[in-house]
Formats: structure tokens, sequence, C-alpha cells
């Protein structure tokens, strides 16, 4: 088997809170179009007491094949390659899981992933102690390695990782990094240098989803614009760093409900009755200005009688950072 690059690398520590989840390796066998994940678990404390995590995939790239009179009970020896191999034991719920779920309820909020496998643990009681026995018991583990055939080996594979919430320590939940979307490609291999830069928008409910085919303009003033591709929410290789004031769409379809609700919103931060943070303060300031003032207001209202359009969009990441500039290497 020959190691491909890895799209969600260990970090170098979990932020208190915070549950990081990370591929350890991405191996790949082309004469057996075999393709394993080995997961790890990286956390600020020794006892989360429970957890339950789902593995999400495409599954018209890959296919699944469950072994989980290994994994799921360990009634037989572990069968490497098919299923979830050198899974680990302590703390294992048998009552379920480890099986091809669909993704119907799109837990990751990822248009892009069509099925899951979830695996759940959580602290069980020490004969020799005499006590509950905390889980995991260190704060870097390895959970499983993961095995899926791969289908269609000319496109990348999209891949995510969700929490069960039901299983979650209290005060706890997996890191931004955890469950961003990522893809394995099996051309690429370690120490490559890949760009990777999904587009998307999110609703109400906090639901991810990538912008389809189409193009990304660039503003940097009225003068000075780059139009780059998308293709299911990935943007295109940039042949050059890219530095911008706002973004705008090529299709006019997007709107994303601009309403009364926004206009109140932002004449609440401007008379101290709330505080916009994050990517609402960045959506409420139409003009970038760094402040939401009554022109943004004006601005909004005009939209809303279709007196003016909005066609700016600010881009932000995964920490509702404002993006200005992005690169061939941006991850």
């Amino acid at each position: 088997m020959a190691q491909l690059y890895n799209p969600l690398s260990k970090p170098s520590q979990s932020a208190a809170g915070q549950l990081s989840i990370y591929l350890d390796e991405v191996n790949w066998a082309s004469d057996t179009n075999l393709l394993t994940l080995s997961v790890g678990l990286l956390s600020d404390v020794t006892d989360i007491t429970s957890f339950g995590l789902r593995l999400h995939y495409d599954g018209t790239g890959v296919t699944y094949s469950e072994d989980k009179a290994y994994s799921l009970t360990q009634s037989q020896a572990d069968t490497i390659g098919q299923g979830v191999d050198n899974i680990f034991v302590n703390g294992i719920v048998t009552g379920a899981g480890h099986i091809e779920v669909s993704d119907s309820s799109n837990y990751d909020g990822s248009s892009s992933t069509t099925a899951f496998v979830k695996t759940n643990w959580a602290s069980s009681w020490d004969t020799g102690s005499g006590a509950i026995a905390p889980w995991p018991g260190a704060t870097d583990v390895d959970l499983y390695d993961i095995n899926f055939t791969v289908t269609n080996t000319l496109t990348p594979i999209s891949f995510g990782f969700s929490a069960d919430s039901g299983d979650l320590k209290e005060g706890y939940s997996l890191s931004s990094a955890s469950t961003r979307d990522f893809t394995i490609d099996l051309r690429l291999e370690p120490g490559d240098i890949v760009q990777a830069i999904t587009i998307g928008h999110t609703d109400s409910g906090v639901t991810r989803t990538l912008f389809g085919d189409q193009s990304l303009i660039f503003v940097s003033n009225e003068t000075n614009t780059k139009t780059v591709a998308m293709s299911s929410g990935s943007l295109a290789i940039l042949s050059e760093d890219v530095n911008f004031t706002h973004v705008e769409l090529t299709s006019t379809s997007y709107d994303n409900g601009i309403s009364i609700s926004d206009v109140v919103l932002q004449l609440r931060d401007i008379v101290g009755l709330s505080t916009l943070e994050g990517k609402q303060k960045i959506a409420a300031d139409i003009d970038g200005s760094g402040e939401v003032a009554i022109s943004d207001v004006v601005s909004n209202l005009r939209h809303i009688v279709g007196l003016d359009t909005i066609e700016e969009c600010a881009l932000v990441d995964s920490t509702d950072a404002l993006v200005t500039s992005l690169n061939s290497s941006t991850i």
C-alpha cells in the first residue's frame, strides 16, 4: 500500500472543550482499490466518558463492506481490509453501529456525502479497581482503521466527520477542523502542497451548503477583478495569490433571504440593544467600513423593496474571520 496526502493531519494540541478528530495515515492499494483511513482522537482530558463518531463519505466514489462480528462484538477474528480494523476496543458500545447508513439526515451538513458509519464508546466498569474506568484513558488514541473499496478513481472522494450529540461530554464539541469537509485525492502523495478551498453558505439552521458549478468573482476595486471557477463548491486551483475586498457570484439565483429581521438586527446593534458578532456582524456591514451604520441599514432596505440589489458577499473562514486573500496552498 502507498501513503497518500493527508488532508486532516493531527493538530499540535487540542483546545479546551474541543475534541480533535484526525487522520493518522491515508493508505491506498491501487491493485485492489482498497482505501484505508486511520482515525485518531486528540483531546485535553483523559475522561470523555462517552463518544459517538460518524464518518461520512460519498457512496458514489467508494463502497463499504461491514465486518461488525469483529469490530462491534469481537466474536470473530479481524478480517484485515474489510470494514473496521484495529478498533479501540475499550468501552465499545455493542448495541448498534459499524454499518453503512444513508446520510439522509445530513448530520455533517454537507451535500457532498451520501452515507456514514457510526461507532460509539462509553466508560465501563473496571472489575479490577472496582470503579468506572475513564474513557478513553489517554489524551491521544487511535480509534480505528476503516476500509473502503474505491469505485471511481478519477475524481477526489468526499469525506467528513460528525459527532453523535447524545454521546458527547458536557461542554465539549468537535473542533471546527474535525467537522470540515475534506477530500481524498488518489493522485496526491505526502508532502504535496494542496489547495483545499470550498465555498458555501450557511442557513439559519447552521447547515452549510456548497455552491454548485459556477464562478466566483474576487473584487479588489471597480476595475480589478479575478474570476475563478467552482466545481461542486471546490474552488479551482489558483495560479497566483488573490487579494480582494469582497466576492460576487456569477449566478444571480443566490439571495439568501435578506429580510426586515436583518434590518432589525442592524438597528439593535447600532443603538446598543444587542451586539452582532462574527459572520453576522460582517454580513451586516454592507459597505465593509468595519462597523454597522445607518448607511448599511439603508442599503438593506433598498434591496428589500427592489430599488437596489446587493451583489457583494463577504468571505469568511470556519472561525468566522473575514478572508481577504487566498493562495494555492490555502487549506
